[in-house]
Formats: structure tokens, sequence, C-alpha cells
């Protein structure tokens, strides 16, 4: 027999072994949970939040659908601490348990009704939008694009800071004899 024709089954069982390598490749949630931690917009104080929707609300070691644990999940009406959230949808919050034991990780954002600020009297909601966007906006000042997509996404993103500033000296006209509000107001600065 040719030595070619001995082979062909060989080859052809080689073909077969990079298909599992064209699966989905493992995500290090680890690493991924570290980097996002870092990159995530935080919020200054943290946010209230309510969990909404139906059934549980898993908690992930990262934000990314593959890194879910399984045994920890809170169920609508549980208040979270909303620490950081992600452009993508995922928010890093806490949450405290009737018992005292608190628990971290990140859940998708989309399953949450913000309340506002911890430690911030109720403000009004025109002053509480504009504060969550001035956030949003500081977040991304600073940021270089590093692809032709990113910086299309940081244009999209800092088209909604324009008139901040205007907006802001507004604001502390229209609320000069309200302290909570001045109070709020104080710390920020220009963005344009």
């Amino acid at each position: 027999m040719d030595r070619p024709l001995r082979l062909l089954p060989l080859c052809g069982m080689l073909l077969l072994l990079p298909l599992p390598a064209l699966a989905n490749p493992a995500i290090d949630c680890a690493a991924l949970g570290e980097s996002a931690s870092q990159e995530a917009g935080d919020y200054r104080p943290p946010l209230e939040a309510k969990v909404t929707g139906t059934g549980r609300l898993h908690f992930h070691s990262a934000p990314n659908p593959a890194c879910v644990d399984k045994k920890l999940f809170v169920i609508p009406g549980d208040g979270l601490t909303v620490y950081a959230s992600t452009e993508n949808g995922w928010a890093q919050v806490m949450y405290i348990a009737k018992g005292g034991e608190d628990y971290t990780g990140w859940v998708e954002e989309q399953r949450l009704q913000f309340a506002g600020h911890y430690g911030r009297a109720q403000l009004p909601a025109e002053v509480t939008t504009f504060l969550q966007r001035h956030e949003e906006c500081l977040h991304f000042a600073g940021e270089e694009p590093y692809d032709a997509e990113r910086r299309a996404e940081l244009e999209k993103a800092t088209k909604t800071c324009i008139g901040l500033d205007r907006q802001l000296a507004s604001l502390r006209e229209q609320y000069k004899d309200d302290a909570e509000v001045i109070q709020a107001l104080a710390p920020l600065e220009n963005l344009e």
C-alpha cells in the first residue's frame, strides 16, 4: 500500500481535532472582572436600585454571561447598591442579605430601577438627571479611542454633553436658594 494512502485515515482524524478549538474560547472571569472594575464608570456616591422584572437576577463574577454564579441571585423588589456600570449594560452591585451578609458582583443593568444617590437629599428630578448625565460625560471626557469603532462611540456619547456647562450655570441660578441642590452641584466643574 502506498504510504500517503495509509496516512489518509490519520489525516481525516486530525481534521476533527480542531473543531473543539473553534468553540467559544474560555473566558478568564477573574481578569475580566478586575479590568471591568477599573474601567467602569463609578457612581459617587453610589446609587440605590431595586430589582425589577420577573424571576431571579443572578450575580456574575465579571460583566459577561459566561461568568454567572448560579448560587447567588436576587429577586424582584430586592434593594441593591450600585457602584459602577459598563457601557454594555452591566452594573457592579452589592446586596446586603437580611442576616447582614453582603455580596458583590455584576448584574444586568436592564433589570434595575434606579432611585438616586445614597446620602443625597431628594433632589428635583431635573437636578438628579443632570448629575447622572454629568457623571457620564466626565467618564468619557478623558478617554482616547483605540480604534475607529470606539472613536464613533465616544463621539456619540460626548454629543450628549454639549450644552452641559450652560445647563449647570442655569441650575445653579435656578436653585440658588436651595442649599441641598447647591451642595450637590458645588463640586461639579465645567466640561466644555
